[in-house]
């Protein structure tokens, strides 16, 4: 590999581009629960010409949790788009047993888009709510009204209004892309010759940090996504690897290597002060803040092969917590703590699994292609994470229960090391 680096020629640019809508990942649903809830979504009106209707990106957020069934439109009674033209008994005849109606109209300049939500057996109103948006901000709107369906019938938050970013290969050509999650609006970040790795957001998104090459050397940048500017963490000529934000956004721990050894250092981002958290003459990498910051998840080959330890942020209190099987590595806390997801290989094949923070109740969420780089939604109840499906580097999206499964891929290239923002 790095021989191979010494050949390329480094061509990055800190563009933010937008691209084709051939571009943008068109989602899979593989896996569902039986039980699936189904519901009417009608129309909330006409959208904007060459994008999906809000109605559409609702009815796909939703089939795409796996938890709902989104029943077919040409099945609906009516298309009522205010509470006045519920009739609860017309939605019961084709098996709804949630229903949202609403209505996109024009405000000004931009938009304004109301959601009502029921549950058609009893008839009771669950949720209503109102967002005004500009055009460009008619789609992810749209998200927020599924966000609000989702939380009306799970009571969890839903993990739909976010941001996704994934590192596209096509060709020798490599970039980082970020997208709303389910893919829409793809804007390219970072682009060039050179493999680019490891992308983490910040905790406010308006930062991620990546690895890249320069002069051979990986390196590691903080990029700030409002104009492009960004920084190169750690002094020049140091070969460092896998970011990872402090829950206060203050500091990021990281692997440098050197000598034979790689070991986890933490830089203050404000300072450049940086201690240094692991020693000796294993492998230590892959970093991970717990959500209140009093533990650092990392992989270490001291045992062996490589497992998940957990240390304080200063460096003690080391105790290893992976004992299942030979290779577990890649390690990210849930938002609440209550979960890490990780790669665990198992019958030759890397797959996704979760564990408790003391390492009891490994499940494996997905083992049907290599995995690699998951991250937990803002709400903790999905993870999304790379794999292969047909030979090809794909992202996916996985349950935290392992109950429902989706692919998302491209026609534009190969995706990979996903990262959700918070």
């Amino acid at each position: 590999m790095r021989n191979l680096l010494l050949l390329l020629f480094l061509s990055l640019g800190t563009w933010l581009v937008a691209l084709p809508v051939e571009a943008a990942l068109t989602v899979e649903v593989t896996k569902s629960v039986s039980s699936a809830l189904p519901i009417a979504i009608p129309s909330f009106g006409p959208g904007l010409p060459g994008q999906p209707t809000v109605a559409e990106v609702v009815r796909n957020d939703l089939s795409h949790s796996g938890l709902f069934n989104v029943l077919p439109p040409a099945s609906y009674p009516s298309d009522p788009q205010d509470p006045q033209g519920v009739q609860a008994a017309s939605w019961t005849g084709i098996g709804a047993t949630g229903l949202a109606v609403g209505s996109v109209q024009r405000s000004g300049t931009g938009y304004a888009v109301t959601v009502y939500v029921y549950n058609v057996a009893t008839g009771k109103e669950l949720a209503a709510k109102r967002f005004t948006c500009s055009p460009a901000e008619l789609h992810m709107t749209a998200h927020h009204v599924a966000d609000v369906i989702y939380q009306a019938f799970t009571g969890k938050p839903g993990p739909f209004a976010s941001r996704i970013a994934y590192v596209r290969q096509n060709g020798l050509n490599y970039a980082l892309i970020v997208a709303e999650s389910d893919g829409w609006n793809p804007r390219e970040i970072v682009q060039g010759r050179m493999p680019i790795l490891s992308p983490v957001w910040s905790p406010n998104n308006q930062q991620i940090a990546y690895v890249t090459y320069v002069n051979s050397r990986a390196t590691i940048f903080v990029q700030t996504l409002r104009n492009g500017h960004r920084v190169a963490i750690a002094p020049e000529g140091e070969i460092v690897s896998a970011p990872a934000f402090s829950p206060n956004g203050t500091e990021l721990a990281y692997a440098r290597s050197e000598g034979g050894e790689t070991n986890i250092y933490v830089v203050n981002l404000a300072t450049g002060q940086r201690r240094q958290l692991t020693h000796g003459g294993s492998i230590n990498t892959s970093p991970s803040w717990s959500p209140n910051g009093d533990e650092i998840a990392f992989v270490s080959d001291r045992d062996g092969g490589p497992q998940i330890f957990v240390m304080n942020p200063n460096g003690g209190n080391v105790h290893r917590i992976s004992y299942s099987g030979g290779y577990n590595a890649s390690p990210v806390f849930s938002p609440t703590g209550n979960l890490l997801a990780f790669i665990h290989r198992t019958a030759g094949v890397y797959a996704l699994a979760v564990m408790n923070p003391n390492g009891g109740d490994l499940r494996v969420l997905d083992a049907q292609g290599n995995c690699d780089h998951p991250s937990f939604a803002d709400n903790g109840q999905m993870i999304i994470y790379g794999t292969q499906r047909g030979g090809r580097k794909v992202l996916a999206e996985a349950s935290v229960d392992g109950r429902t499964l989706a692919i998302l891929r491209s026609n534009a290239g190969e995706d990979s090391q996903p990262a959700w923002s918070h």
